[in-house]
């Protein structure tokens, strides 16, 4: 397992591929829409404000590509004040200012004002952000020729798409980050949940045998004059008992306290779902030692672990089955970290010293869509023997 404090490359991976898609999309709207602008302001004879028009787009096209990174942060009103923004706002209502001056169509120059209006109500929330896109709509309206003409209607429905794209493109970007937090949280609590059950088997164990040490030493403090011999005696039991605590708590640390496979497959599966992986088991582990079986319990806590952790996998599977002279275990998810470490974590290296004590061995099958850990243990001489 690896060190709980690595990233998680996958989830990070796809969180930048949809910042980075997020950007160039709202690129896109900024370059099409000034590119639209001056186009369709300048399909004419061109007039004394022309050159004007064309200065300010270009200008307010470079402040709106300088306000996209502020878009990606959190809605609030300090990203409203931005520079860039008052820039952008500025920029944009002086244009269609300008260009509706009589003799100048202001639709024509409108997009910047409704890319100015879709990125500042990105910045807003709730009636601000209404009141922000409901006055750019109906500024781009005002703007349309009194005659509405078919492609002037067009021209103002083009216009009300470009003031909410930004919108759209922000919101899922949002969602997407918060689907991610939400995923990290369910990891962190399964993970959680693992560690309150050693938790829980740890103050079992120790609560037991601590009761009964402290049993035995109040009897032995009370028959120490009465019953010297008694009390001698009880002075070794106690000795024992603490000897039998030490060995149980380094037995369950090491993973090697007696418990069944079944029971370990089942915990590792509760644990996983409850992380939002399905998960399929199947056993067959008739006549299995349960040396072996506790190694096959580490490793299935080992590998439904780094699943939770360390992949961002949404199915997986664990599989225990006969294979010739040997049982085999295979755990599987079909979505492993994009990692070039090929299984070189600590858990994993621990669990192969294991394994190999019992002639066994461990390894990682790894595919850009699937990752499974391959434990093979022979079947023991005494196991073998059938009658």
């Amino acid at each position: 397992m690896t060190h709980p404090g690595q990233e998680r490359p996958r989830a990070d991976a796809d969180v930048r591929v949809v910042r980075w898609s997020s950007v160039a999309s709202l690129w896109l709207v900024v370059l099409v829409g000034g590119g639209a602008q001056v186009l369709i302001g300048t399909d004419g004879p061109p007039t004394a404000r022309t050159p004007v028009l064309v200065v300010l787009t270009v200008a307010a096209m470079v402040a709106a590509l300088a306000s996209i990174p502020l878009l990606l942060r959190p809605a609030g009103a300090a990203s409203a004040r931005h520079p860039a923004v008052l820039a952008l706002l500025v920029l944009a209502v002086a244009t269609w200012v300008v260009a509706l001056v009589p003799s100048a169509t202001g639709s024509a120059w409108s997009f910047t004002l409704a890319i100015a209006g879709g990125t500042v109500g990105c910045m807003l929330r709730g009636w601000a952000r209404v009141t922000v896109l409901a006055g750019t709509v109906v500024l781009l309206v005002g703007a349309a020729d009194a005659r509405a003409e078919p492609a002037e209607l067009v021209l103002v429905g083009t216009l009300a798409l470009f003031a909410l794209m930004p919108l759209s493109v922000v919101w899922i970007h949002r969602v997407v980050l918060r689907l991610e937090a939400a995923r990290r949280t369910a990891s962190d609590l399964a993970v959680a949940e693992e560690r309150l059950r050693f938790a829980t088997d740890l103050h079992d164990i120790q609560g037991h045998h601590l009761q009964v040490i402290a049993l035995k030493s109040e009897l032995a403090e009370r028959l120490l004059d009465a019953d010297p011999e008694r009390a001698r005696s009880e002075l070794s039991d106690i000795r024992t008992v603490a000897q039998e605590a030490l060995e149980d708590t380094r037995a369950l640390v090491g993973g090697y306290r007696t418990v069944t496979v079944a029971v370990e497959a089942r915990n590792a599966a509760a644990v996983l779902r409850s992380a939002g992986v399905s998960c399929r088991v199947q056993l067959e582990t008739a006549g299995m030692p349960d040396a072996v079986g506790a190694l096959f319990a580490v490793a299935i806590r080992e590998a439904a672990t780094n699943t939770i952790r360390h992949s961002h996998a949404s199915t997986a599977s664990i599989e225990l089955l006969p294979d010739g002279d040997a049982w085999r275990l295979t755990v599987a998810n079909d979505a492993p970290r994009s990692s070039g470490r090929h299984g070189t974590g600590t858990g994993i290296d621990g669990l192969r010293q294991r394994v190999a004590t019992h002639g066994g061995t461990v390894d990682v099958d790894r595919s850009e869509d699937r990752f499974a850990l391959l434990v093979r243990i022979p079947v023991p001489a005494r196991a073998a023997v059938r009658p």
